[in-house]
């Protein structure tokens, strides 16, 4: 279905609609609009709409020719112009809004500090946050002076990368004779 440029001469905005229901409307800008609302495609079939010719007859809606027009391109530009604005501050604005994936999850370890007799490893569990469990080393309220004392070690199982905490501690001193 062809459709014809018609622009709106009033100051403020304008709403016609084919029918009662509002099947089909169209809505323009107040004249002059900087981005060129105040033109707006129109179907053919509201030639056949009383109200739409008296706007028409009484010089409110003026079918614009573009052969008659050349500024009709440059408006029709700024319409598109416009409408990517609008898309591009729409796509912009739900990407702001969509929180990228939180991990506060809490997570328990086995405290890696010595048990109580000195030998082997100390039974409480500590609560630590996901994604930072291998920033320090899990340590419980016992232990937790010896942060210093440990040192990260990485190992590989399979395609997997295990970040575990040894603790440094100093031999005895050996001298030579």
């Amino acid at each position: 279905m062809p459709v014809m440029m018609v622009r709106n001469t009033l100051d403020g905005p304008l709403v016609l609609s084919s029918d009662p229901k509002g099947t089909h409307f169209v809505e323009w800008a107040g004249a002059g609009d900087e981005l060129g609302g105040d033109v707006q495609p129109v179907p053919e079939e509201f030639t056949q709409i009383p109200a739409f010719h008296k706007q028409i007859l009484r010089g409110i809606l003026v079918i614009e020719n573009p052969e008659d027009n050349p500024e009709l391109t440059a408006i029709i530009d700024k319409q598109n112009k416009a409408w990517h604005s609008r898309q591009e501050n729409a796509a912009a604005k739900a990407v702001e809004s969509i929180d990228p994936e939180k991990n506060n999850d809490i997570v328990t370890l086995q405290c890696v500090g010595p048990n109580t007799r000195g030998a082997g490893q100390c039974e409480n569990h500590v609560p630590v946050k996901d994604k930072t469990k291998h920033d320090k080393p899990p340590l419980c309220s016992i232990h937790e002076d010896l942060a210093s004392q440990f040192v990260p070690d990485e190992k590989v199982e399979g395609q997997k990368t295990i970040k575990t905490w040894t603790r440094v501690t100093l031999g005895r001193r050996e001298t030579q004779e």
